[in-house]
């Protein structure tokens, strides 16, 4: 189970580091100056302590910021990142992202949010499903909770599906899903340092010291 920190910039990651963070999110669509070079620099810096790294450049259909350069942000910087995360819903330009990754040897996450519920089991499965079919190393589902029933169904659905995966049950509900997913098949939880990025995150601190008492070490 690794811990990942959204991060827009050089200042956080020694903090990262030192608080017992594995990896972080470099969220490129929310930088003040979302360049090639300056998102470069983050991912270089992030590796030479030790973390390793995570590309996004969210939609804004899904929680990002449209940004004219998106295609060409993900081509120039995929291949100095450990993972790539795109949206299922992102088909204009999936195919080039994926077979960027794939070239470079790194692991692509495609990514699904749902920010007013969780869907039927049924609909999760295929979401999954879907996401493999395009080549994905990793599956990543984020939906809102709205009752630790919607928590549940999300993390059973995950679990039938074999393969690596990301399942997070936004909101006050979904808090037990940071840490309980791990148990479903869940690889990479987020937290966050500072303000959190999405509903439900849990500080980093809280975050490792809780990963410490349930599971004992680093998975």
């Amino acid at each position: 189970m690794l811990i990942a920190v959204p991060v827009t910039s050089l200042e956080p990651l020694k903090e990262c580091k030192e608080k017992g963070a594995d990896l972080i999110e470099l969220r490129v669509d929310l930088m003040e100056s979302p360049t090639v070079d300056r998102a470069l620099t983050v991912l270089e810096e992030a590796h030479r302590l030790g973390l390793g790294t995570i590309l996004t450049v969210r939609s804004a259909r899904e929680g990002g910021r449209d940004l004219p350069n998106r295609l060409e942000l993900f081509e120039k910087l995929s291949p100095f990142s450990d993972y790539t995360d795109i949206e299922l819903t992102s088909l204009d330009i999936l195919p080039q992202v994926r077979n960027t990754v794939l070239s470079a040897g790194k692991k692509l996450i495609i990514s699904y949010h749902n920010f007013e519920r969780t869907p039927a089991g049924w609909i999760l499965k295929e979401t999954i499903r879907e996401a493999r079919r395009w080549g994905a190393h990793i599956v990543k589902i984020a939906v809102k909770a709205e009752s630790y029933t919607d928590v549940a169904r999300l993390l059973c659905a995950g679990s039938q599906e074999e393969g690596e995966k990301i399942l997070i049950a936004m909101g006050s509900y979904g808090k037990i899903s940071r840490l309980a997913a791990f148990v479903f098949g869940s690889v990479i939880t987020y937290a966050f340092l500072g303000k959190a990025t999405a509903e439900g995150q849990l500080p980093l601190e809280e975050m490792v010291r809780l990963r410490e008492i349930f599971y004992g070490r680093r998975s």
